[in-house]
C-alpha cells in the first residue's frame, strides 16, 4: 500500500506538467517531416527528457543507477549527468546548472536550458536551438555561405565570401558604428571573427534567421558598399570621405529611433507578468511580476530625467494585462520605442546574465498571407496586419537591442549577455523599436546579475544611457 501510494504521489504532478509544457518543435532539414518533444514541469522549471536528447541527436545513453549517473555521447564529446546535482560534466569540464536533472518514472530528465548549452559547449554544431519559437533547427548539410574571409586594401576594408547558390542580402542596418547583414535561410560552412582596417571586431556566424554577418566598425568610419555578382559577395566599409561623395560607398547613417524628424517622444515600458501571473519565482522567493515592476519604474525615472520624453508604463500596478493589451498600449501611444522587461528564473541563461532580444528580420511563414493593404485616396494609406507590424522596424529594434546587449556587456564585463532575435508574440504587433529584456538571477555566482548584486536601478541607469546615446547619435 505504501509503494502504491509513493508511486501515485510521482505520477500526478508529472502527469499535470505534461498538460502545462509547451511543446518543442524539431526541424529537420527536408524531406525529413518536423518532430514534436514534449518537456514536462517540475516546480516550474520546464525538463526534457535524456530520451529525446539521445534520439534528436544521435547520441549513445549509458545509465549507471548504482551512481545515479547517466551519460550521453555524441561523437567525440561527452556529456556527464548526475541526478539531483546541478553539475553537468562536458568531457573533463564542469559546468553549473541553475536547477539540478531529475529522475521521473524511470527516465532522467534535464533542465531545458540543457539544450542552449550543447550549443555553446561545442557538443552540437549542427543545430541551433531558438528558445522564443521553441525550435531545434538542424543545418542543411550543403553549406550555402563559403570561404569568408576579410581583406584590407587602403582605406578600404572587405568582407568577401563564396555563395554555392543566389541568395539575396538582407542590409538589416549601416550605421557608422556596425553593419548587420543577413542571408536568410542560408547556411553557414564555418563561423569566422574578422579584425583588420576599418573593422575592429567583426563575425559571421549562422542564427536561426541564416547567416548573418556582423561588423563593429573603427571611428571614423563613413561609408559601405554591398555586390552580388558571379556567386561572390562583397562587403565593404570605408573611412574614406571622398569614396562616398563620389557615390562609390554609401553614407553610413545614424539609426533614428524618434518621428521622422528624428525626435524621441514616447517610450513605452512593459513590466512583464502582473495579477495572478506572478511569472517566475526568483531566487529568495521573490515574484517576477514585481521585480520587472521594479524595474521599470526605475527605468523610467532615469528615461524622464536624461530625455525628458514621455513614458508611459503597460501597467504601474499589480494587474492582469493580456499579451495584446500590452501591444495595443504601445500602438494607441504611438511609441517610439517599447521595451518588455522579464526576468528568468530557470536557469535558461547558465550562471546568470541578461539577454536583449529583438524580432527575427525573417518573415514567419505565413508571411505571405499578411501583406500590408494599401487604401486609396489622397492619403495613400496602408493598412498592416495586427501580428506583421514589428517587421518594417526589426531593423532599427535590433540595432536597438545591439546597442543596449552592448552596453550592458561593458559594464558587467563577467556575466553572460547575449543579444539574440526570435518570434516573440508581445514584439510582433508593435509598429515602432522594440525590444525585450529577460534578466537570470543567479544567486551561487556573485559577479552575476541578481537582485542582490547589480541593483535594477544600476541597470536601469545603463539601459537609460544608451538609449540617449542613440537618440543624440541619430538626431545630431
Amino acid at each position: 500500500m505504501l509503494i502504491a501510494l509513493a508511486l501515485l504521489a510521482v505520477a500526478i504532478p508529472v502527469a499535470f506538467a505534461v498538460q502545462g509544457a509547451a511543446p518543442i518543435d524539431v526541424i529537420y532539414p527536408d524531406p525529413q517531416p518536423v518532430e514534436r518533444i514534449r518537456p514536462i514541469l517540475l516546480e516550474n522549471t520546464r525538463y526534457v527528457s535524456t530520451n529525446d536528447l539521445a534520439r534528436i541527436f544521435r547520441a549513445t545513453k549509458y545509465w549507471r543507477p548504482e551512481l545515479r549517473k547517466l551519460s550521453l555521447r555524441l561523437g567525440d564529446h561527452t556529456v556527464r549527468f548526475t541526478v539531483d546535482a546541478p553539475i553537468v560534466v562536458v568531457d573533463e569540464t564542469a559546468h553549473n546548472l541553475v536547477q539540478s536533472p531529475r529522475l521521473v518514472q524511470g527516465a532522467v530528465y534535464v533542465p531545458e536550458s540543457v539544450l542552449n548549452g550543447l550549443m555553446e559547449w561545442g557538443v552540437v554544431t549542427n543545430a541551433t536551438w531558438d528558445q522564443p519559437s521553441r525550435a531545434i533547427r538542424f543545418r542543411s548539410p550543403v553549406h550555402a555561405v563559403r570561404q569568408a574571409q576579410l581583406w584590407v586594401r587602403g582605406r578600404v576594408t572587405e568582407v568577401s565570401a563564396t555563395l554555392l547558390k543566389t541568395l539575396s542580402p538582407r542590409l538589416v542596418y549601416a550605421t557608422p558604428g556596425e553593419v548587420r547583414l543577413l542571408f536568410e535561410g542560408g547556411t553557414l560552412d564555418s563561423a569566422r571573427v574578422f579584425s583588420g582596417g576599418v573593422v575592429s571586431n567583426g563575425t559571421i556566424q549562422e542564427t536561426t534567421d541564416g547567416v548573418e554577418i556582423r561588423l563593429v566598425l573603427a571611428a571614423g568610419a563613413v561609408g559601405y558598399s554591398l555586390s552580388v555578382s558571379s556567386n561572390r559577395l562583397r562587403l565593404a566599409v570605408t573611412d574614406d570621405p571622398d569614396l562616398v561623395q563620389q557615390g562609390t560607398f554609401s553614407k553610413l547613417e545614424p539609426i533614428a529611433i524618434g518621428g521622422p524628424d528624428g525626435k524621441l517622444r514616447t517610450i513605452v515600458l512593459d513590466p512583464g507578468h502582473g495579477g495572478k501571473d506572478l511569472g517566475a519565482t526568483l531566487p529568495g522567493g521573490g515574484a517576477e511580476k514585481d521585480a520587472t515592476l521594479e524595474f521599470a519604474r526605475a527605468l523610467r525615472v532615469e528615461l524622464q530625467d536624461r530625455l525628458g520624453v514621455r513614458v508611459i508604463l503597460t501597467r504601474d500596478n499589480d494587474q492582469d494585462l493580456s499579451v495584446q493589451r500590452r501591444s495595443e498600449i504601445a500602438n494607441e501611444s504611438n511609441a517610439d520605442l517599447f521595451v518588455s522587461v522579464h526576468f528568468d528564473a530557470e536557469g535558461s541563461i547558465r550562471s546568470g546574465g541578461i539577454r536583449v532580444y529583438a524580432l527575427s528580420a525573417t518573415p514567419p511563414p505565413d508571411a505571405s498571407d499578411r501583406l500590408p493593404l494599401a487604401l486609396g485616396g489622397e492619403g495613400g494609406a496602408e493598412m498592416h496586419p495586427w501580428e506583421s507590424a514589428q517587421s518594417q522596424s526589426t531593423g532599427t529594434s535590433m540595432a536597438v537591442g545591439q546597442a543596449i546587449a552592448d552596453a550592458l556587456a561593458k559594464n558587467y564585463p563577467q556575466t553572460s549577455i547575449t543579444f539574440r532575435t526570435g518570434r516573440l508574440s508581445v514584439l510582433e504587433p508593435v509598429a515602432g523599436a522594440a525590444v525585450l529584456l529577460e534578466c537570470a538571477p543567479a544567486p551561487r555566482n556573485p559577479e552575476a546579475m541578481s537582485l542582490q548584486g547589480y541593483t535594477v536601478h544600476e541597470m536601469a541607469r545603463i539601459v537609460a544611457q544608451s538609449i540617449q546615446d542613440l537618440a543624440r547619435a541619430g538626431h545630431a
